[in-house]
């Protein structure tokens, strides 16, 4: 019954993991767990069969039945063609809470004795524990499109600090600040700064600690290793394992690389979106890597996206609200200082201190305005337990999603000496540093990765019916149950 739940799926052959993407921006998940709550979803709807008695979902789990039943044509299609009949969703009434957590209760024995081992307790708590918190994404200070690429965002402060200071000092807004002594005035502002500094560089808040909901899947792992380049890296290797790519052979040191042929011979059968990409980007003569990393550029956006909304990535278009508040007091302590220097010019006042001071500042405020990097405490502390794991693996013979995660996160290198990979290895390292030369050079305000913060589509499905809601509650032993009746 689950083989038969798994061959009707949740996807049309064009679009595989609508289901899952569209669940994991639902409910603020990355691609990788709402992976894992599919599959547990699929056991749960064997159970409803299998168990021979009302059964009730996880939380999470839950949230997959909701969606599916917002697809009302495919969730009446697959019901009838899998269980012969309709299966209804049955939300839980008030008053009967003990009655569905002993149901709960009673799923997770009937689990076990249906597939040989306890249900995963990630997605499936044990009644009584507490849910798995969620993310929650720290409130920022979106930077303008404008002044997002590079360092614009520190040089725009500091010219506005100078013009502002000049100007001021011409209109005589700031002369009463004249009258303060040197000393008392260098004391005061060198307190300030540091306060500043403290105030937009100390770690503040404790990062978000790892959650059970933060697992990647490999193509969320190729964006932090590389965003779009590293993503067609991983989709490549996968494609040329199944025999879809064909692996061009060792290429000469110098001289354009060969094109990667594609195999007509073999019917399609992509198991990701990116896959999907790069063998549309492909032509009759070859896949040239540069035209699929242009093509997963949308894809690696939406990554990048649903990884910053799941609190995993840091979002590189905004600072943070302790850092924009330091760098806007640091900007008008800059006024003020500037005002100062420029009255005190042709007069007998020595400003030497105050001019170092003023640099000091300007260098602080630089510190301030530079764009948060993708990786944050948190990102690392899933990553790296992936990295480990693939070097640990890198010269293994791998297949699978052993061999995706070990591309995604350490690049061509896990191909070498891999005789299905002849000539792959040397190329996709060698095109993916090029590649990001070129975008460095001429791209547009993002980074060459292709990880635009400010994307707002969706990967989620398009069909008609999937844009319900349900009043169904989802405490543990969510309250809804199915099968039996």
């Amino acid at each position: 019954m689950l083989a038969a739940v798994e061959a009707f799926g949740f996807n049309p052959p064009d679009e595989p993991l609508a289901f899952e993407s569209r669940l994991a921006d639902d409910q603020g998940w990355t691609l990788g767990y709402a992976l894992a709550v599919a599959e547990e979803y699929r056991r749960f709807l064997v159970l409803t069969q299998a168990a021979g008695q009302a059964v009730s979902p996880s939380p999470d789990v839950d949230e997959a039945w909701h969606l599916h039943l917002t697809r009302t044509a495919h969730y009446e299609a697959f019901c009838t063609a899998v269980f012969g009949r309709f299966l209804h969703h049955a939300p839980a009434r008030a008053g009967e809470g003990a009655k569905h957590r002993d149901m709960y209760a009673a799923t997770l024995e009937a689990y076990r004795a249906a597939f040989g081992a306890a249900a995963p307790a990630v997605t499936w708590p044990r009644p009584g524990q507490p849910l798995a918190h969620q993310a929650v994404t720290v409130p920022g200070w979106t930077v303008p499109w404008s002044l997002r690429r590079g360092n614009q965002l520190g040089l725009a402060v500091l010219l506005l600090a100078v013009v502002a200071g000049a100007l001021l000092d011409r209109t005589g807004l700031l002369h009463p600040l004249q009258r303060i002594g040197p000393f008392a005035f260098l004391g005061g502002a060198a307190i300030v700064t540091l306060g500043l500094g403290w105030l937009g560089l100390r770690p503040g808040a404790p990062p978000a600690r790892s959650t059970a909901r933060d697992r990647l899947e490999p193509y969320e792992a190729a964006w932090f290793g590389g965003g779009a380049p590293r993503m067609a890296m991983t989709a490549i290797a996968a494609l040329t394992e199944r025999g879809l790519l064909l692996a061009p052979g060792k290429a000469a040191d110098r001289g354009a690389r060969p094109l990667i042929p594609v195999n007509r011979g073999v019917a399609p059968r992509c198991v990701h979106p990116a896959e999907i990409a790069c063998l549309a980007a492909a032509t009759d003569a070859g896949l040239r890597f540069t035209e699929a990393c242009n093509a997963l550029q949308p894809l690696a956006a939406e990554t990048g996206q649903r990884l910053v909304a799941a609190g995993i990535a840091a979002d590189t278009a905004a600072l943070p609200r302790p850092r924009a508040r330091a760098l806007l007091g640091m900007l008008v302590l800059l006024v003020v200082e500037v005002a100062r220097i420029v009255h005190a010019l042709g007069t007998p006042h020595r400003v030497g201190l105050l001019v170092l001071l003023t640099l000091a500042g300007m260098g602080l405020a630089w510190t301030l305005a530079r764009r948060p990097t993708r990786i944050s405490a948190r990102s690392e502390r899933v990553l790296r337990p992936l990295r480990l794991a693939a070097g640990r693996h890198g010269q293994a013979p791998r297949a699978g999603q052993a061999l995706a995660f070990g591309v995604a996160l350490i690049g061509g290198t896990a191909l070498a000496g891999d005789l299905r990979f002849a000539g792959l290895d040397q190329q996709l390292d060698a095109t993916a540093a090029g590649w990001g030369l070129r975008q460095r050079k001429g791209a547009g305000p993002d980074d060459a990765s292709g990880c635009s913060s400010s994307c707002g589509s969706s990967c989620g499905s398009s069909d008609a019916g999937s844009g319900g809601g349900s009043s169904c509650g989802s405490s543990c032993g969510s309250g809804c149950g199915g099968g039996g009746d």
